[in-house]
């Protein structure tokens, strides 16, 4: 895909259409009340609206623009008159239930298919906003109705949901005892899967070197995960700081009458960890102690006498 490689990351997660409507799926299954609500926004013109909403089926993503006639008849967002050249998605609800109340009269409810044009944008702060462009209603009330739909109820709804997408992250994650954090520099849909690209930074303030540019996605994949070489070197090297001082392994053994074993071997640290050329090999010198103890014992009845065979041992 042209374009890839013009911003650097250490971090690129795609997610396929599928998986992204598998995931809305068992959302919508696990979090019934997240896709329901009501919103109040301030008086327009001196007249009080109220407008609540219930998905009756789980939405879906098109990871696609609307095609020219179903974006001819879409309500567009105030200001909006054309279609952005990148970054633009179909949030699609097959039956949508809508009410609307204006001051205190409600207005026929109104369920149908919904889809919604939006264009996901980054704010400059690592987080992402998913823009409305405009709706499509595959049912609208007949009559006076259908005017303040049009012109009142779906621009107003329209700009709410600006509001409400705002600014979104990837939370911070804690690996190893270091916190991780995304900043999201890189938004794309494409029409098999949404990819986010992240730069990070981290507790111990390193900043992974070395990365990549690929050339393509890995869009064979359903979910795909690119990860730089920097970004990789600095999880290894917490991931292995955090087994420090761990004991590999403690034992003892005897043989009644001929012989005994003892030994223990702890992990002190690695130093020099480099990741190869393929990334999914990595080197390190190892520090580990060890101790042992082999114990002859004479062929007694009674067990008495002995004598060691041998010690040895390493220590850092």
């Amino acid at each position: 895909m042209g374009g890839v490689s013009d911003s650097n990351f250490d971090l690129a997660v795609g997610v396929g259409g599928d998986a992204l409507d598998s995931g809305l799926q068992k959302a919508y299954e696990l979090h019934r009340d997240a896709f329901r609500g009501s919103v109040t926004p301030d008086p327009i013109e001196g007249t009080a609206y109220t407008f609540a909403w219930d998905f009756l089926d789980a939405p879906a993503l098109v990871l696609t623009p609307p095609d020219e006639d179903l974006w001819n008849e879409m309500i567009k967002a105030d200001g909006v008159t054309a279609l952005p050249d990148s970054g633009v998605l179909q949030f699609v609800a097959q039956r949508l239930q809508a009410d609307c109340k204006v001051a205190d009269t409600a207005l026929p409810r109104v369920t149908g298919k919904v889809t919604v044009a939006l264009r996901l944008t980054l704010d400059g702060g690592g987080g992402i906003t998913a823009v409305p462009l405009g709706v499509w209603l595959e049912n609208l009330p007949d009559g006076p109705t259908s005017i303040i739909v049009k012109n009142v109820v779906v621009p107003t709804l329209l700009t709410q949901g600006t509001t409400l997408l705002k600014g979104l992250k990837i939370p911070a994650q804690n690996l190893f005892g270091q916190t991780v954090a995304l900043n999201v520099v890189r938004v794309d849909v494409i029409p098999t899967h949404l990819v986010l690209a992240s730069t990070v930074t981290t507790t111990a303030g390193q900043s992974p070197a070395a990365r990549p540019e690929p050339v393509d996605w890995p869009t064979d994949k359903q979910v795909f995960t690119l990860i730089s070489k920097g970004l990789l070197t600095t999880l290894l090297t917490a991931s292995v700081k955090h087994y420090e001082n761990t004991q590999l392994a403690k034992g003892d053994k005897t043989i009644q009458y001929l012989a005994s074993a003892r030994w223990d071997a702890t992990f002190r640290q690695a130093v020099n960890l480099t990741v190869g050329a393929d990334p999914t090999t990595a080197s390190a010198g190892v520090d580990i102690d060890w101790h042992a103890e082999l114990d002859l014992v004479p062929l007694s009845p009674d067990g008495s006498g002995g004598c060691a065979l041998s010690k040895a041992g390493h220590e850092s």
